[in-house]
């Protein structure tokens, strides 16, 4: 029971019920379009609605958090080199066929490109 009540008030607060309904739009969109294509619908249609419907705060806070998010990601890529979502996923890319591949792979298993030892995930683009 108590669970219940702190998940209630965490859906109490509007900036996560502003990235619940994004989500909620997010799958429905992903039904028909491709899923980078599907984020963008689903987060402008979701801002549109809750500044139609709501306030103007909410969605400025959620923008900021996401652009804070591409910027930490890009920081990461452009800086060190560090494709952060492979990452996560346990691969790396391959720099021949640029195929993903398992982080552990020593050849990769579509081109047969061959990784060298010491090349780290730090390394690869």
């Amino acid at each position: 029971m108590d669970l219940l009540k702190s998940v209630e008030l965490l859906f109490a607060d509007q900036l996560v019920s502003f990235f619940v309904w994004m989500a909620l739009l997010h799958i429905l969109a992903q039904v028909f379009v491709d899923r980078r294509v599907a984020f963008w619908i689903s987060s402008l249609a979701t801002t549109y609605l809750w500044i139609k419907n709501f306030d103007l705060l909410t969605p400025t806070k959620a923008w900021a958090i996401i652009f804070l998010f591409f910027a930490f990601y890009f920081i990461l890529k452009l800086t060190l080199h560090i494709n952060l979502f492979l990452l996560l996923k346990g691969k790396k890319r391959c720099p021949e066929c640029y195929s993903e591949v398992h982080l552990k792979a020593k050849v990769c298993p579509f081109c047969r490109y061959s990784f060298k030892n010491h090349q780290s995930v730090s390394q690869e683009v």
